[in-house]
């Protein structure tokens, strides 16, 4: 492909990349039109520009949050007055997003359900537009959408009502939108957000059983009977259920041993599925079943602040504090099992609104005033905007105010109000907490681990995810067990399991030592090529994607200013394909070129095994590699 030149840096620049600018994130198109006002996306930017205003925008966010500097204040932590929203669980937490548990089904035990939108097989056609559709139309285009419910029971009030005709799955009443924050936040595409606020296993099937009673009340004798629905007839093994998501309590501490419910979800365990549960979220060391199964992977909560931070950054995990989860330990073959065993994020996880409820449609027109406000949307004239604030704001092409809190505050205060009743993060999302939601993303990664290696069982998967767990060191090991989820570690070593299809291959991003390179280049091809001028600084890193279905793979970054295909990767055993770079000491940014049937030009991906990334300017993160 023709070179041709950055228009704002005039180097040479991949055409195809400079394309990639219309990709660029909003506050970085804001930051290079006001240095450059002729500017225009559709002009081209180079990654290298694209990476200098992004470094521009984040040395503009406040250290601590702006959530106070409004009154009333919002409800949840932001860092930079054009970013007034939430992360995505990938941007916190970045998972191996090429794995989407397809072919994998997770059951889930909860409240009640709704088929949304995010729930589909694909919907992108509706993005950001459901509200304006009738709801009589609905059901028909999510069941043409392909919903990914593939069975629902609903066992409350001790009736049972099997099938997807079920009324209660659509009446979207109140007792249905804890369900469906469990479903969205483990198994949603994010469609009505664009793809952002995606789920980790966006593509799994789900068996949604509704337990409980009038009112929303779920006592121990309802948890009981959905793990024993599951049972019965062995009906997890008709539904190709390999999870088991259990995001309730049961009614007093109990030995598991003579609790009914922890029995039942034992009893799914070893018959090798994976099963979690919440631990719950009053603080205490006490708790209730299944949480205390030792056989079930019990999950904590961490709180991230709603901040991106790096884990191979020294100290940054220190910024990390506990959620207030419940703590406990019990005893398995003679030997205590401190849970919970493993953590996630629980607080401000993006999680889709119930359609059919008044927030819904208020939330959609919170998000519309929202944007007239803060003059997104040209609705107001010039002369109103600046009342208020300065012309200067709005002498860029694309600008929006941002000192908005100096006119109309009477409105404002009204819409924050709204905002915070409804915990208000996009037309169609809201922030929500607790363990509940971090059993979610843990079911999920699950699934990511299931189809990455299917012969695992669920004990081996449980195994997996604490070996990769990242260890937090400055909070009491009671509470935080081997530490916090790591989503595209725990997959890339479901690869490498027995029965995977990387067994024994080193993972993408490590330093190779000079007798694993000589082992690998003896056995193998593996292009070995030098950015280094000195051999004894720096050193060799090993980069490799599992790509099955691609014609080639080339590695770009900065150490060769991001130029596709010249770096070409070997091609090895089950679509794995590899190469070597001897790398000097510094920080080293990089991504992977692919083409394939579908993308004959080539696209470029993150690498999926290295959870160490770094703000682009698009959005998605580049890869990063950091040698001392």
């Amino acid at each position: 492909m023709d070179e041709t030149i950055c228009p704002v840096c005039h180097q040479p620049a991949d055409a195809r990349l400079l394309a990639m600018a219309t990709q660029l994130a909003p506050t970085v198109i804001r930051s290079v039109a006001r240095a450059s006002p002729d500017w225009r996306p559709e002009h081209g930017l180079c990654p290298v520009c694209a990476s200098v205003h992004q470094n521009h925008v984040a040395a503009q966010r406040s250290h601590f949050s702006l959530h106070t500097s409004t009154d009333p204040h919002t409800s949840f932590p932001y860092y930079h007055r054009e970013e007034e929203t939430l992360l995505s669980q990938p941007e916190r937490l970045p998972d191996y997003y090429t794995f989407t548990g397809a072919g994998v089904a997770i059951a889930f035990l909860d409240s009640g359900f709704y088929p949304h939108p995010d729930l589909t097989e694909e919907l992108s056609w509706l993005e950001g537009e459901w509200h304006r559709i009738p709801q009589r139309r609905w059901r028909p285009l999510l069941e043409r959408a392909g919903l990914r419910i593939q069975e629902y029971a609903d066992l409350t009030n001790g009736a049972e009502c099997v099938g997807l005709d079920a009324p209660s799955l659509w009446d979207g009443a109140g007792d249905s939108w804890h369900g469906l924050m469990t479903t969205g936040i483990a198994a949603g595409n994010g469609c009505l957000s664009g793809g952002r606020y995606r789920g980790y296993a966006p593509k799994a099937s789900i068996v949604a059983i509704k337990i409980g009673r009038s009112g929303g009340r779920i006592p121990e004798e309802d948890i009981l009977r959905g793990l024993q629905w599951l049972l019965e007839e062995e009906r997890w093994q008709r539904y190709g259920v390999r999870i088991v998501n259990i995001s309730v309590g049961g009614d007093f501490p109990e030995e598991w041993s003579i609790n009914p419910v922890c029995r039942a979800a034992h009893a799914l365990a070893q018959r090798g599925l994976f099963v979690a549960a919440a631990a719950g979220n009053q603080g205490v060391d006490r708790l209730l079943a299944p949480a205390q199964t030792p056989t079930v992977m019990t999950v904590g909560g961490v709180e991230d602040h709603n901040r991106r931070w790096q884990p191979q950054i020294p100290g940054a995990t220190t910024a990390l504090s506990l959620y207030h989860h419940n703590t406990g330990v019990v005893m398995y073959h003679h030997a205590p099992i401190r849970k919970p065993e493993i953590l996630a994020l629980a607080r401000w996880a993006p999680s889709p609104v119930l359609p059919l409820s008044h927030v819904f449609y208020e939330m959609v027109a919170i998000d519309l005033v929202r944007r007239v406000l803060r003059g997104e949307t040209g609705d107001l004239p010039p002369d109103v905007l600046r009342s208020g604030g300065s012309e200067e704001a709005f002498s860029t092409p694309g600008d929006i105010i941002v000192d908005v809190d100096h006119w109309l505050p009477e409105v404002w205060r009204g819409l924050r109000l709204r905002m915070n009743a409804h915990k208000w993060v996009h037309r169609h999302y809201q922030h929500v907490d607790g363990t509940s939601v971090a059993v979610a993303q843990v079911s999920a990664v699950a699934a990511q681990m299931f189809q990455a290696n299917p012969s695992l069982s669920g004990e081996e998967v449980r195994q997996l995810m604490l070996e990769t767990a990242l260890p937090l060191p400055h909070l009491t090991s009671v509470q935080t067990g081997p530490g916090l989820l790591q989503p595209a570690l725990a997959v890339a070593a479901a690869l490498r399991a027995k029965g995977g299809p990387l067994q024994g291959l080193p993972i993408s991003g490590a330093a190779l030592h000079e007798n694993e390179l000589h082992k690998r280049q003896l056995h193998g091809t593996l292009p070995l090529h030098s950015y280094s001028q000195f051999e004894n600084s720096g050193c060799i890193v090993y980069f490799g994607l599992w790509a099955p279905y691609a014609q080639s793979v080339s590695l770009l970054g900065s150490f060769n200013r991001w130029r596709p295909e010249a770096l070409r990767l070997h091609r090895v055993q089950n679509g794995w394909w590899h190469i070597a770079l001897h790398l000097p000491p510094g920080v080293h940014l990089y991504r992977f070129w692919v083409t394939d049937a579908r993308h004959p030009q080539g696209r470029w991906m993150r690498d999926p095994e290295n959870p160490n990334t770094v703000e682009s300017g698009y959005g998605d993160a580049h890869s990063q590699i950091v040698i001392p």
